[in-house]
């Protein structure tokens, strides 16, 4: 079969342009040369043939104009698509890669392939942010040797000493006494011997007020907060919160959530082309920890590691309970005393306006809304309570 296309030639690294007709048989090619678009026809040229698999066709897009490159390397124009497509398809010699195009773009001009293709799109991306990620996050955090949590930890807490965190004012005696009970009391139940845990004291503020707060890193560095300290009424209580950032230790969830982020910052960089990006996730984890985005997930698989010390070690989870509920009375008392203060501060500017903006919330409301729900995280901790109360190690 003889399939025969009027167009235009090129010769190679040239903008002389001839008008030409290409014709394809069987495993070969022809280019005949007609006349220039000058028409000075005193450069003569000889017909341009050579093998039809070696041709290279640039994709289709639309109706215009098509370019295939000749093994000499010159090129033949046309606007006959439709007839490149016939010998592409047709032409058994034609290059793999160029049948696979064409097929591709008739799919790229039905819209039923095309919004198939995008709910296939859709839900690829959806299922791998909601389980691919996590899924290999887990993975690696898990895979990742001590030494790793052990170097960002220390870098981390560098970081925040840098620019959050203040130095405490808790009396060496006190921190003496909170370290050797948790070396006799709680250290034993850590569930990994190749942690070294090691405890923290600091003073953190954020928008005035004092924040009660611990975090744990990868390292084993547990730090607790001066406000934390003096809201706990009992040692029990200082422990529980203790064994529940153990529990964040042990099951690597800084590293995870590390390993996440990394993961999605990384797939922006790749779309978005912002390399700049990558010297920024060094300091992701002590800012991401600052502002507690440790998933609820996470959250529920610590509270239920402390439990279940707890109910091993001999302490009423209700202790747990007991400083949560205390930790956020104190964070809702001072948020709404932020309040009145910008209230105070500014009366003629609230008398003219007839809807006063909202406030945005205080940063020490946000430390708890990241958590899951304060009182549910309450009656669990009582339901653990009940277990202790009846003797049970394991609590179902």
């Amino acid at each position: 079969m003889i399939n025969s296309i009027s167009g235009k030639w090129y010769p190679k690294d040239s903008s002389v342009q001839y008008a030409a007709q290409l014709t394809v048989a069987k495993t070969r090619y022809e280019v005949k040369i007609v006349s220039s678009e000058t028409g000075n026809d005193s450069e003569r040229h000889q017909n341009i043939t050579g093998q039809w698999s070696q041709v290279t066709i640039n994709d289709r897009l639309g109706n215009t104009e098509r370019k295939l490159t000749l093994t000499d390397g010159s090129l033949f124009t046309t606007h006959n698509n439709d007839a490149i497509d016939t010998i592409i398809n047709s032409n058994k010699n034609s290059d793999t890669a160029s049948k696979w195009r064409l097929r591709l773009h008739r799919h790229e001009t039905k819209m039923t392939s095309v919004l198939t293709m995008l709910v296939i799109t859709v839900v690829f991306v959806f299922s791998f942010i909601k389980w691919g990620i996590p899924w290999t996050s887990q993975t690696v955090a898990h895979a990742l040797p001590q030494q790793t949590g052990e170097f960002i930890g220390h870098q981390s807490l560098d970081f925040m000493d840098r620019y959050f965190l203040e130095p405490t004012q808790i009396s060496g005696t006190e921190q003496q006494q909170i370290i050797y009970r948790f070396k006799t009391r709680l250290k034993p139940f850590g569930g990994d011997d190749n942690i070294q845990y090691r405890l923290h004291f600091r003073d953190m503020s954020i928008g005035g007020s004092s924040l009660p707060n611990a975090f744990a890193l990868p390292s084993g560095d547990i730090i607790l907060t001066d406000k934390f300290v003096e809201l706990s009424q009992n040692d029990d209580e200082i422990d529980a919160v203790l064994l529940h950032e153990m529990g964040h230790v042990v099951e690597r969830h800084s590293l995870e959530m590390l390993t996440q982020n990394s993961l999605t910052t990384m797939i922006v960089i790749m779309v978005l082309g912002n390399p700049d990006g990558i010297s920024e996730l060094a300091t992701g984890l002590g800012t991401a920890l600052v502002s507690n985005h440790y998933s609820r997930q996470y959250e529920t698989e610590a509270d239920e590691f402390a439990f279940n010390k707890m109910l091993e070690i001999g302490i009423d989870p209700k202790a747990f309970g007991d400083i949560l509920s205390r930790m956020e009375d104190y964070s809702t008392t001072a948020t709404n005393a932020e309040d009145v203060d910008d209230a105070a501060d500014q009366p003629e500017a609230e008398a003219n306006n007839e809807k006063v903006e909202e406030v945005e919330e205080d940063k020490l409301s946000d430390f708890l809304s990241s958590h899951p729900n304060t009182q549910l995280r309450i009656k669990m901790a009582e339901k653990y309570s009940k277990c202790f109360k009846q003797g049970l190690k394991v609590c179902e």
